[in-house]
């Protein structure tokens, strides 16, 4: 092999801001929770759950209270679901991190997923149909809704 070979350069990518990371993965996140491709475990509902109360007051995702979480949820969080809540809790931070005035739309729409999870709605009101027999079923699961 020669000393003159060249590897082939990577094409550069365009860095993506925080604040389009953290929208593009709620909405995918929202797609497989909707899907039934991500049921939340025990742990990502308590610790988004905990995560809503710790924002109740001010209504504010904090760099402290996203940290706190993270901690919290220790190494476990990066496996169960996949690390899918890990992620989020992640992009989250990194967009409280560094505040921009667009952010707002990202962080609510986290918000209303980190409450799904929370609740354990893993379909949310699109996943609910009402049967021929009059019941309100939730398409995923099949179970009636009271």
């Amino acid at each position: 092999m020669s000393h003159d070979a060249v590897a082939p350069a990577a094409v550069p990518q365009p860095h993506m801001p925080a604040v389009e990371r953290l929208g593009e993965l709620t909405a995918a996140l929202a797609e497989d929770l909707d899907g039934g491709r991500w049921a939340p475990a025990a742990l990502e509902r308590t610790l988004a759950s905990r995560l809503l109360v710790a924002c109740a007051g001010d209504g504010q995702f904090t760099p402290a209270r996203l940290r706190e979480t993270l901690w919290e949820g220790s190494v476990a969080l990066a496996y169960a679901g996949g690390g899918r809540l890990a992620r989020l809790l992640a992009r989250l931070y990194a967009v409280t991190a560094h505040p921009v005035p667009d952010a707002e739309p990202a962080l609510s729409a986290g918000a209303r997923l980190l409450e799904r999870v929370a609740h354990g709605t893993p379909a949310g009101d699109r996943a609910l149909e009402q049967s021929d027999d009059g019941c309100v079923r939730n398409r995923v699961s099949g179970r009636i809704v009271p």
